[in-house]
């Protein structure tokens, strides 16, 4: 039964912890939830997966945002709408799902020319190392759609969370109020 898949998928994706972002690699199963667990914690956090053909992005996304969240692009430095924007409430959603990310409450000011976080909603995010440049990175994507928003980087001291994540604005939606559901916040790394 499809129960019976999910529980197991379920099961499958629990053991299968990741090292960055605190989450499990997902096992993508078409139109089943996708679970994640947190290091040091029992708490499931379920998400649901969003998957589409290129095509089909190319019709809902702008040009830009497609080649950023679909191509791994970045927008050149300073150009973004969200760098110098700094709302006291709402939070920040995935520009391809709707998936929420980040609480207005975690944006930052760092100077880097790209919008900058120093937390996400449990769950919100998966990471994946980035080599591209000569040099390691850690990437971060959304956790429903692996829509790439940008990289995240550590102990720059920047606030006590000791991580700035540096997001591509073209690839983020503001929305004023609370996530529809009460989400919590955590460290990536």
């Amino acid at each position: 039964t499809m129960a019976a898949v999910r529980a197991v998928a379920t099961n499958a994706l629990s053991r299968q912890i990741n090292s960055r972002c605190s989450v499990s690699r997902s096992i993508k199963l078409p139109g089943v939830v996708q679970a994640r667990n947190f290091r040091g914690s029992s708490t499931i956090v379920m998400v649901q997966r969003v998957e589409k053909s290129d095509a089909d992005w190319a019709k809902e996304l702008d040009k830009t945002s497609f080649q950023v969240l679909r191509k791994k692009g970045t927008e050149p430095a300073g150009t973004g709408e969200y760098d110098k924007f700094f709302p006291k409430e709402g939070h920040f959603v995935c520009k391809g799902c709707g998936n929420p990310l980040y609480s207005a409450q975690s944006k930052f000011n760092s100077g880097c020319g790209w919008p900058a976080f120093d937390k996400c909603y449990k769950g919100a995010l998966i990471t994946e190392t980035d080599m591209t440049f000569g040099m390691k990175r850690v990437e971060i994507m959304c956790g429903a759609c692996d829509g790439h928003l940008g990289h995240v980087f550590e102990n720059e001291g920047f606030t006590p969370t000791m991580e700035r994540h540096c997001v591509n604005s073209v690839s983020v939606l503001y929305k004023e109020g609370p996530p529809p559901t009460p989400l919590e916040e955590e460290k990536c790394t």
